[in-house]
């Protein structure tokens, strides 16, 4: 026999079988960690519900236990029908006194100053801060510092005259400020032309 010339004759059909036959032999190895992953979901799914039936179980268990437990708290409450009046009674009177500070709050916010407390003068330039007296000089927080030989009663009533003076001629405001160089007090209008020192 020659062996150097050999040539195999293969019919479509056999080609077909070999392709499908190979085409098999892979996909069995593929078939295998699909049916693994198969069976581990349906072995998780069955945890998962195992544990929630569990659960659930022990939930009821719990509830119907704290239910039994108010039921006894409830009726030993019922016994003390005396002691819960009392709690009642407690409770309102602490209500009560709450709501009489809240009314006492209330009547010293609008209770008129002593008059042996000393007085409180706005800063004429800010109107938002009281003014305080150092020497001879008002300071304010609001960084205003002049300088005046009044004492607080006298600049409230020097301030009071020059409002009341310019009111009498026009309905704007006056305002107020610091003259730099000598650090005096001085009052002026914008639509009136009013100025004056203080």
């Amino acid at each position: 026999m020659n062996t150097q010339n050999t040539v195999y004759h293969t019919s479509v059909e056999q080609k077909r079988h070999a392709q499908d036959a190979a085409k098999r032999k892979r996909t069995v190895g593929v078939q295998m960690p699909r049916l693994r992953e198969m069976l581990r979901e349906k072995c998780r799914k069955r945890i998962i519900e195992t544990r929630k039936n569990c659960t659930d179980t022990n939930r009821k268990i719990q509830l119907s236990e704290l239910k039994e437990i108010l039921r006894l708290e409830l009726n030993e409450f019922d016994q003390d029908l005396e002691l819960e009046q009392l709690i009642l009674d407690e409770l309102l009177s602490d209500v009560n006194e709450w709501y009489a500070l809240g009314e006492q709050n209330v009547e010293t916010l609008y209770e008129e100053p002593d008059n042996k407390q000393q007085k409180v003068v706005l800063c004429p330039v800010c109107l938002m801060k009281p003014l305080q007296r150092r020497k001879t000089a008002y300071i304010c927080e609001c960084s205003v510092q002049f300088e005046h030989s009044a004492d607080m009663e006298e600049l409230e009533i020097l301030l009071h005259k020059q409002i009341a003076c310019h009111e009498l001629q026009c309905t704007q405001a006056l305002r107020f400020f610091i003259e730099p160089s000598s650090g005096h007090l001085y009052t002026m209008c914008g639509s009136c032309d009013y100025f004056s020192s203080i």
